[in-house]
């Protein structure tokens, strides 16, 4: 395959991911999972998994971080410039075009409520994220613990622990218990 042919690639995956990723965030990761995994096989899911636990680390959106990583990965350089410009590109294009327009929808009941039906759709996503990630990552009943757990530390605390003190905390727990 030539740089150019997967450059094209490239910018045709993460555009698509960043134009079906309203809602942002983990609402990205079946996206990425599908193009990169399931349709371009430039990842096992295996690979997924740990880009997600690593994205979440870094600063930055995870999509973003995907891309460079991704992009760098097929195409050095090149590949990575290419993939983090087309995962922003909609949005950037979107919030230019619609910014005036989205003032004097915020208050516009049709609007609002296609909203709401977006946020149920995102919703479905985020929880498939974690149907999917769960099935790969839970491969025994100290697994399903410690996940759990995790879990109700995060709604317990209700925002307060850092996402990277709760992946910290998994791998000392791993350390400790595997």
């Amino acid at each position: 395959m030539t740089m150019g042919t997967t450059l094209f690639q490239l910018l045709i995956s993460f555009l698509l991911i960043a134009i079906g990723a309203y809602g942002g965030g983990l609402v990205a990761v079946p996206l990425i999972e599908h193009e990169l995994v399931g349709h371009r096989g430039w990842l096992s899911f295996d690979q997924m998994a740990e880009l997600v636990a690593i994205a979440q680390m870094t600063p930055g959106p995870i999509a973003v971080n995907a891309a460079t990583f991704v992009g760098y990965r097929q195409a050095a350089l090149a590949g990575a410039a290419v993939a983090t410009a087309a995962v922003v590109l909609p949005s950037v294009c979107v919030l230019g075009a619609l910014s005036g327009v989205l003032e004097r929808l915020k208050n516009n009941a049709r609007f609002l409520r296609v909203q709401q039906g977006l946020r149920a759709g995102v919703l479905s996503l985020l929880l498939y994220a974690a149907w999917s990630y769960g099935r790969a990552v839970v491969v025994g009943w100290t697994e399903m613990v410690l996940a759990v757990l995790a879990f109700a530390l995060l709604v317990a605390m209700d925002r307060k622990v850092h996402p990277v003190a709760v992946i910290l905390g998994g791998g000392l727990a791993g350390l400790i218990l595997f």
